[in-house]
């Protein structure tokens, strides 16, 4: 047979170079294209989103406002309605013919005042309550203080009428509510402290033959309904109100507020000049927002008056987002996208040059010279075609010719292997019909070649899943997800006398003409069970015997190493210690390997009762801190909760907390420091251990948990161990319902967890022996020994 290279072509000569300039070409067009078209699209977006959010905050704003001017109105004019107003007038109309008249006005004002107390108390809003004569005089006020209302005495009532407000509500028509804007509450003519901001309304009240008595005029407290007018805005956006001058009501920075009061510069005019031209001029659509859009921010404006006639100053209202946060997340996704064109690129060059080379055209020919080939043509056809060229083309058909030559000589040998296999072989179809076997697959089961061919695989099943194997099939063949393909497990089968054997089956799947099929490969476990069975017994009486002598020896040589110290040369007492701590290693060993022999036999006992965590691990830090110190390292003990409760076994849970101790300080340098720790998680207690060595090894980190599994961590581990402490630490953890699992960073350190549930949410049933047997299923038989159920052959699929 012939063999032909590539390495003999001339770049000239090849199809790859176009194919692969304009593979390149598309994807870098094609990238960068779609890339700024939507990082364009999501700035608009963006934008559009940020001035809908403007717009409802300075739409809730203005409704909040006219809500506020309602019902300062409505008070204003249930006042000016009440018969006390009537009262006074009469009071005063007989004062030159009525000796009693000055009483009756006292008592007529007295009742209005409780009038004006009520409303106070039930408004923590209203700063002010006054009735003031035609002559500016105050006849009643009443003042309110964080919702305490008192009533002001005659001695300190002041003289109005110089002020504005007094004359301006003077010469308004009858039934007119005036608003006077907002701005810092005076008393005395000088500013209060601390600053209270006021929105003043006033109307004059007359009596029943529209007699003036004088005006009502109502201080609302503004401050906190500022402060929650700023709230419908987010963090990080900008609520701005201003009177029609341009000063500054409400805005991030407190001392820019009031200008005009505390005589500071402050204006909207200077702060956001764009917004200025919003002053000027009438209203116009009232409470309708106007958008304003710059390269330093975006802004709704909506200007509101207080009052309905058109001479009341209006106040402007402004929701602006700084553009910096309106682009922050359109400037993440241009870097991301950016990053994905330059990987686009890379990946479509280099798909761009594996598709070219290998796919673009020879697979047109490939596709001719196999479909020739399945039509009938001969072998020395195929090959005279593609005999004369000197590119990819020619040495693909010609490649074909080679395939097609020895397909027949590679199938005789497929044949000959599965005839001698000595592994059992099997294939079924999709609807699981035996559809070939091999001769071990007849040894094994006991049926003839006849008896199985065209049966369903079924037919090897225990009862318990005969019944279920089609629904297998159809749950893969839908998408489901496999138990057997491509990983492999231990499975049990049933021979032809209905006897059970355990098999490891591995299976793999094809299609063949739209067809699927799987083949199984099994091997018998029957001689390894067996082994199995016998080392578990040669290890069990092993370490039970080994136990008595090892603390008879123990207890010796600790006696010596106590009572005669000094009577032993230094070398003796070296030794001495040596084996000391040889026997106590090995005693660890023998009872580890008998908690794993009972984990295996389901016989490791348990008992459950209230544990608090703080003084479990605090217990178990003391009773290793003098194995820690023997290594230079210190323990520290990490928990701030000291109500945390679990339902656990305290020894066999000290036992699981002294292993990852134990693990840790091993891994530690010297003059390091382990830290436990115990924090609440949720309905959980998580339980950790924090060593600072050289971390796990990645190829070691899936085998932590296995037995006497061991990492190679050349001499960071300063003494060796059993490698049963991590798996008998899980199976305990199991045992409590709970998790272990850890984190780890070559040159930094390895943390392992232990997640419990805590007691008040859920604890464990278990009391007495659990049991930790590794199979899965099992159940009584009539003969009281535990059964395993077999475990389906359905897993073919």
């Amino acid at each position: 047979m012939s063999i032909y290279r590539t390495d003999d072509l001339k770049f000239t000569e090849s199809i790859f170079a176009p194919f692969l300039a304009i593979a390149i070409g598309l994807v870098l067009c094609t990238s960068i294209f779609v890339g700024f078209l939507q990082y364009w699209q999501n700035s608009k977006t963006n934008i559009d989103r940020e001035d809908e959010r403007l717009n409802f905050a300075a739409q809730h704003a203005v409704r909040n406002l006219k809500a506020i001017s309602a019902d300062t109105k409505r008070n204003v004019m249930m006042l000016a309605g009440t018969p006390p107003i009537q009262g006074i007038l009469d009071a005063r109309d007989a004062s030159n013919s009525d000796p009693v008249a000055k009483v009756k006005e006292a008592i007529w004002k007295d009742r209005l005042a409780q009038i004006f107390l009520s409303l106070a108390q039930s408004n923590p809003d209203l700063l002010q309550i006054r009735l003031i004569d035609q002559n500016g005089m105050e006849l009643i006020r009443v003042n309110s203080t964080r919702g305490k209302a008192t009533r002001v005495k005659a001695p300190q009532l002041q003289d109005k009428s110089s002020r504005p407000y007094f004359i301006r509500t003077l010469a308004d028509p009858e039934n007119r509510v005036h608003y006077y804007g907002i701005d810092l509450n005076r008393e005395n003519d000088k500013i209060e402290t601390p600053y209270a901001a006021v929105l003043r309304a006033a109307t004059k009240v007359y009596g029943h033959d529209n007699q003036l008595l004088g005006l009502i005029v109502i201080n609302v407290d503004m401050t906190h309904a500022i402060a929650r007018l700023e709230k419908v805005v987010e963090n990080g956006k900008i609520f701005v109100m201003t009177n029609d001058k341009g000063v500054l009501l409400a805005h991030p920075d407190k001392t820019k507020t009031f200008g005009a009061d505390l005589k500071t510069p402050f204006r909207l005019q200077t702060e956001y000049p764009e917004l200025a031209p919003f002053l000027e001029g009438e209203v116009s659509r009232e409470g309708e927002s106007y958008i304003v859009h710059n390269d330093q921010y975006i802004a709704r404006v909506a200007k509101v008056s207080l009052s309905d006639d058109a001479e009341s100053h209006p106040i402007l209202i402004a929701t602006v987002t700084p553009m910096e946060l309106v682009l922050a997340q359109s400037r993440s996704m241009r870097d991301q996208i950016i990053l994905i064109t330059l990987l686009l690129v890379l990946a479509g060059a280099l798909v761009a040059s594996i598709l070219t080379r290998y796919l673009v055209r020879p697979l047109q020919l490939l596709t001719k010279a196999t479909h020739e080939l399945s039509m009938g043509a001969s072998i020395d056809h195929l090959k005279v075609q593609g005999e004369n060229r000197n590119d990819e083309i020619g040495i693909l058909l010609r490649s074909v010719y080679d395939m097609a030559s020895r397909l027949e000589e590679k199938q005789e040998r497929i044949r000959a292997i599965l005839a001698t296999a000595e592994n059992p072989i099997l294939t079924i179809n999709q609807r699981g019909i035996i559809k070939d076997i091999n001769q071990g697959t007849c040894n094994l089961f006991g049926y003839s070649r006849g008896e199985m061919l065209g049966k369903n695989i079924s037919m090897l099943m225990n009862p318990y899943d005969k019944d279920r194997h089609d629904s297998y099939l159809r749950h893969y063949a839908a998408g489901g997800k496999p138990n057997i393909i491509g990983v492999g497990r231990e499975v049990v089968a049933i021979r032809k006398d209905h006897t059970p054997v355990h098999i490891h089956l591995a299976v793999s799947h094809m299609r063949v003409k739209d067809e699927i099929y799987y083949t199984g490969i099994m091997t018998d476990l029957t001689e390894l069970k067996k082994v199995d069975r016998l080392k578990s017994e040669f290890v069990s009486k092993v370490s039970h015997e080994l136990r008595t002598p090892l603390t008879s020896i123990k207890g010796s040589l600790g006696l010596l190493r106590t009572l005669m110290p000094a009577e032993l040369p230094m070398q003796s007492r070296k030794m001495l210690d040596i084996a000391y701590g040889n026997c106590d290693r090995l005693a660890k060993l023998v009872n580890d390997i008998l908690d794993i022999e009972k984990i295996e036999a389901g016989q490791l006992s348990f008992d459950f009762q209230s544990v608090n965590v703080r003084e479990l691990v605090e217990q178990t830090i003391e009773s290793n801190r003098g194995f820690a110190q023997e290594y230079k390292v210190s323990l520290q003990l990490d928990c701030a909760d000291d109500d945390m409760t679990i339902h656990a076994d305290p020894d066999r849970l000290e036992q699981v907390l002294t292993n990852l101790i134990s693990n840790a300080v091993k891994y530690s340098p010297d003059n390091g420091y382990v830290l436990i720790s115990a924090k609440r998680e949720n309905e959980k207690v998580r339980l950790s251990v924090t060593d600072y060595g050289a971390g796990i090894p990645e190829s070691f980190r899936e085998r932590v948990f296995i037995k006497f599994a061991q990492a190679d961590n050349s001499g960071a581990c300063k003494a060796g161990g059993s490698g049963l402490g991590l798996a008998i630490s899980q199976e305990i953890v199991r045992a409590h319902s709970g998790h272990i699992s850890f984190e780890t960073e070559t040159g930094v350190g390895t943390t392992f967890h232990v997640e419990l549930d805590l007691m008040e949410e859920a604890a464990p049933t278990l009391d007495g022996n659990h049991d930790l047997s590794p199979t899965t299923s099992s159940h009584q038989a009539g003969s009281g020994e535990p059964e395993e159920v077999p475990v389906p052959l359905k897993d073919i699929a």
